[in-house]
């Protein structure tokens, strides 16, 4: 872990990111002095958890975190703003129904098996599917948070150098998701997000835990033709 001399001289060096990076942000509703504050926090995460050695430059490194906590920013706050609190409690309930049914079933529920499970109505179910896609159709948080050993992408797959303008960590996430079978996005968001073991994901699923290592390792290279 470096000093905070190091650290602080790290961010005053780069503090220049935050206004490139915030610049396509601005004009949506939200302050200048707002967004650069997202982008100093998350600059400083950045500077806390660089390490030089694994060969990728400081730019290159924190601008996804910086972009990530940006577009969580507004995310959490379209959340916040245009879905009810019923309609997020529903939201919850329908995905903890549908990770259990995975668990189980080992496949995703239908929407008719969501409302035989939840109690609540076709139309109430479909809601909560939209709303929760609109959010994300899984939640990213810690993704690019306060984990020592990085995200998802940094302990899994590595960046390359391709200029922090093109390395948006959360539309890569999403885009890849989109393309996966749904019983890979289980087994993702529980490795990646939840870090469960292989062993444990097996489990859950009744499968062998050679076939969620097979998994992994195709999740991991998507990422990798991604980037």
């Amino acid at each position: 872990m470096k000093d905070i001399e190091e650290r602080n001289k790290l961010v005053e060096d780069h503090l220049y990111m935050i206004d490139i990076l915030i610049r396509k942000y601005l004009g949506k509703g939200v302050e200048y002095d707002d967004l650069y504050q997202v982008g100093a926090l998350a600059l400083v995460n950045a500077a806390d958890r660089f390490d030089p050695e694994k060969g990728f430059e400081f730019r290159t490194f924190a601008a996804p975190t910086i972009l990530g906590e940006i577009k969580k920013y507004f995310r959490d706050k379209e959340w916040s703003l245009n879905v009810s609190r019923r309609q997020k409690e529903i939201a919850v309930k329908v995905r903890e129904t549908e990770d259990e049914f995975m668990k189980t079933a080992g496949r995703a529920a239908t929407v008719e098996e969501l409302v035989e499970k939840t109690g609540f109505t076709r139309e109430q179910i479909l809601t909560a599917l939209e709303s929760s896609k609109a959010y994300g159709a899984f939640s990213l948080e810690g993704v690019t948070g306060d984990d020592e050993e990085g995200s998802p992408i940094e302990k899994f797959v590595g960046f390359t150098e391709k200029g922090f303008e093109r390395v948006e960590i959360n539309e890569i996430i999403t885009r890849v998701l989109n393309s996966m079978s749904d019983t890979n996005r289980y087994i993702f968001r529980q490795r990646f997000i939840e870090n469960k073991s292989q062993a444990e994901i097996a489990k859950d699923l009744g499968v062998s835990q050679m076939t969620i290592s097979r998994a992994e390792k195709n999740i991991t290279e998507r990422f990798r033709q991604e980037l």
